[in-house]
């Protein structure tokens, strides 16, 4: 009997070993369209979250074999180069979206290039800007429209004195504090809860962010000059005046810069004739003017009104206005293609 027992043991501690073998040859080696994939780009499958139980039990056979696994290499940094090609691959054409003979293509860069400043041209410097920030502020405002609609079919039920739920109170709530209001003031929340104008995006992030070639942009990710008071969470600037405090905000990702510059502008006090404008635009003219936008931000710098006349010509000198009706390609998820975060900050 103990013999028998021993094998029976023995034989169980190899069939452990062995799918745990074989489970860590499924981590540590992807399948064949992983491997021949470009590292630098990754491709967005669309997949359905695991059922809660499966999801814990795949989490207990995953946790063991953590450690086991090589952790995998950085990504290479991002050259205009390899920025220029998956450009022309998407055959996106600047001339084209303003003509609107192309939607625009969903390519997200998670950085700017570490050689941006080798781009000499300065015309080619200004549309490879544009054409890495345009489709970050389709996005952003895509995300906005579908908050947006959510929350009117909701102030809709609301009116109609029909009794929200739960969850639709709870996503309220987290909305309202994200745009820094009341959750029971729906109709500020739709004043706030709205799209930030495409060539505005492009002209202010221009000026901020030197064309791409500040150190905030390129270590930060930071596009607008955003201020923060919270130690360690941006970067000190050098000409910092004495007794000042503040760092210029960085981010994860350069999407997440035009994420938080839509949130400033929908939500900080300072900018209430910006969105009052927006409103007003929306009723009377159906779209909206950047031009004339731009003149309700002189908060938005130190330099107030000279501030405003240097974005009004950048809107004007670019012809940006030309591209504020520009529309992301409508594309499945899994066309998509981001940048991965560079190993650079």
């Amino acid at each position: 009997m103990g013999i028998v027992r021993y094998y029976q043991q023995g034989s169980l501690a190899l069939m452990a070993v062995s799918v745990i073998a074989l489970y860590g040859a499924a981590v540590l080696f992807p399948g064949e369209r992983q491997q021949k994939s470009d590292p630098a780009w990754i491709d967005l499958p669309e997949i359905k979250a695991p059922a809660p139980r499966a999801a814990a039990r795949m989490a207990v056979v995953v946790k063991p074999l953590s450690n086991m696994v090589a952790k995998p290499k950085q990504p290479a940094k991002l050259a205009v180069a390899t920025l220029r090609d998956r450009f022309d691959a998407a055959s996106f054409r600047l001339d084209s979206v303003r003509q609107g003979d192309q939607a625009v293509p969903r390519l997200f860069v998670a950085n700017l290039p570490h050689d941006f400043k080798s781009l000499a041209n300065v015309g080619e410097r200004k549309r490879t800007f544009f054409k890495l920030v345009l489709p970050l502020a389709l996005k952003v405002n895509e995300e906005i429209l579908a908050d947006r609609h959510r929350l009117l079919l909701l102030q809709k039920k609301v009116l109609a004195g029909r009794k929200l739920s739960q969850d639709e109170n709870a996503w309220l709530a987290e909305l309202a504090a994200r745009y820094d209001a009341a959750p029971d003031d729906l109709a500020e929340l739709v004043h706030r809860v709205d799209v930030i104008s495409p060539a505005l995006v492009l002209a202010q992030s221009a000026e901020e962010s030197g064309w791409g070639r500040s150190r905030f942009a390129v270590k930060g990710n930071a596009l607008f000059g955003q201020r923060t008071w919270d130690k360690g969470a941006g970067i000190v600037p050098q000409r910092r005046d004495d007794g000042r405090q503040h760092e210029v905000r960085a981010f994860p990702s350069l999407l997440e810069s035009v994420r938080s510059y839509a949130r400033n502008l929908n939500g900080h006090p300072a900018y209430e004739d910006f969105r009052a404008r927006r409103a007003e635009m929306r009723t009377r003219e159906g779209e909206l003017d950047p031009y004339r936008l731009i003149e309700t931000l002189t908060a938005y710098s130190e330099r107030r009104e000279r501030y405003v006349r240097t974005i009004q010509k950048i809107l004007r000198v670019d012809n940006l206005q030309e591209l504020e009706n520009t529309q992301l390609e409508s594309r499945p998820i899994e066309t998509t293609q981001i940048f991965p975060r560079s190993s650079r900050r």
